[in-house]
Formats: structure tokens, C-alpha cells, sequence
């Protein structure tokens, strides 16, 4: 992919708990035979700076609260805040208003590579890569403020 063109780039950060979506459209300039669009974002996961007595705190009783659950043990909670905790934002794709693909995975880092006879798993092969591409970055739960994304979109 390092001599495919980059089309367009966005960088951006995204508040604690924002949920919901947001849209980027490209205008292809002409026909290409190849499409990646990667995006990432960072961090998916607390770390231990992250988590005072008083998050934690705040933590059990949410989850006491809104879910029924309660720790059996601290090792129990921290492994939930640590590891079961996470940032969930995935990407959708549409060609001139037609569905291309959308990636429900749990990486940090996701490309949907397109060509006339293969795609990524949740993508569909594209026969003519050209016209307006919409790329939609859903945002199910963010855990940090200031949690970062980008968007690349190369071709060639």
C-alpha cells in the first residue's frame, strides 16, 4: 500500500461518551482499480492512569446500577476495567450512495481494501472505483476524552 496516492487525510479527537456518527465524503477525481480506506484511533482500553479510587468507585456503582453486576472480587473488577472496558468505533463505506462495506472488528487500526475482484471480509469487490466515496465512523462508546481517530483514503 506504500505506493498507493493519498487521496485524503483527517485527524480528530472525540469527548468521553460521545455517540453517534460522522460522515466524510471524497470526490474521486477519476476511475481507480484499488481503494484502501484505513482508519485508527487510540486508546481503546484504560490504562492505569486513568483510573482513580474515585473512577473506580464510580465504575461499580454504574455498573451495580444499570446492569445488576458487582465484582466478586477487586481482580475480577480490574480485569472488567481494564480489559472487558473499550472504545468502540467502526467504519462504513458507500460508493455514490451504494454500500460498500462496514467493519464491526476490535482493532485500533482497520482497513477496507477494495478492488474489481476482492474486498475485506464485510466489504464488497467494487467493479468501477469512482464518483463519491462516504466514509461514516461510528462511535458506539468512547471511553476518554481526547480519545484521537484519523481517516486515510489512498487509491491507486
Amino acid at each position: 500500500m506504500n505506493d498507493m496516492k493519498t487521496v485524503y487525510h483527517v485527524e480528530g479527537k472525540l469527548c468521553k461518551d460521545f455517540v453517534g456518527q460522522i460522515s466524510y465524503t471524497v470526490c474521486l477525481d477519476q476511475s481507480y482499480d484499488e481503494l484502501d480506506i484505513e482508519f485508527s484511533f487510540k486508546p481503546q482500553h484504560f490504562s492505569p492512569e486513568d483510573i482513580t479510587g474515585e473512577m473506580k468507585d464510580y465504575l461499580k456503582e454504574y455498573c451495580a446500577r444499570e446492569y445488576g453486576l458487582v465484582a466478586a472480587s477487586e481482580e475480577e473488577l480490574e480485569h472488567a476495567i481494564y480489559h472487558d472496558m473499550k472504545t468502540e468505533i467502526h467504519t462504513l463505506a458507500t460508493l455514490n450512495d451504494e454500500f460498500m462495506g462496514c467493519i464491526h472488528r476490535q482493532l485500533t487500526t482497520r482497513h477496507m481494501h477494495f478492488t474489481s475482484d476482492e474486498a475485506t471480509e464485510g466489504c464488497i469487490p467494487q467493479s468501477s472505483i469512482e464518483g463519491v466515496l462516504k466514509v461514516t465512523i461510528l462511535a458506539f462508546s468512547v471511553l476518554l476524552d481526547n480519545t484521537e481517530y484519523s481517516l486515510t483514503v489512498r487509491v491507486r
